[in-house]
């Protein structure tokens, strides 16, 4: 997988009593992360954020406990949303993906299974009730 090999951090397995679904956000912007990080632990989630496509692929690879991913598809580095996606789809086929954009919408066939594509700007309750759709 691209940037595993750069993930020297061990891999993380899920608390046996953990019952809230665990959500990697992917979001090169810092204020709109931040935004998302707090609307979603807000709504009860837990968050685990990324700031680019290369430490997104390196949560997929050390964690098994993530439920959901939540991404913007243009990112800072050489990876973009639509790979942390697949690879999240490899890593956890049942896992809810929703990809984001302000400038460019994918075809379907660019998404992998399953997941949905949501224009910005969205609001809060947007964000969750596309996560809970998928």
């Amino acid at each position: 997988m691209i940037g595993q090999e750069r993930c020297a951090i061990p891999r993380v397995r899920a608390p046996m009593n953990s019952t809230k679904s665990v959500i990697l956000v992917v979001e090169d912007d810092p204020l709109i992360l931040i935004h998302s990080r707090m609307a979603l632990e807000d709504a009860g989630y837990e968050v685990v954020s990324a700031a680019s496509g290369e430490a997104a692929l390196c949560e997929v690879a050390r964690r098994d406990d993530l439920d959901a991913l939540f991404t913007d598809i243009e990112l800072s580095g050489a990876v973009d949303g639509v790979s942390v996606a697949e690879a999240m789809r490899l890593a956890n086929p049942d896992a809810s993906i929703v990809v984001t954009s302000g400038k460019q919408a994918p075809g379907n066939d660019d998404l992998p299974d399953g997941g949905r594509f949501m224009a910005k700007p969205y609001t809060a309750a947007q964000m969750r009730r596309a996560l809970a759709d998928c």
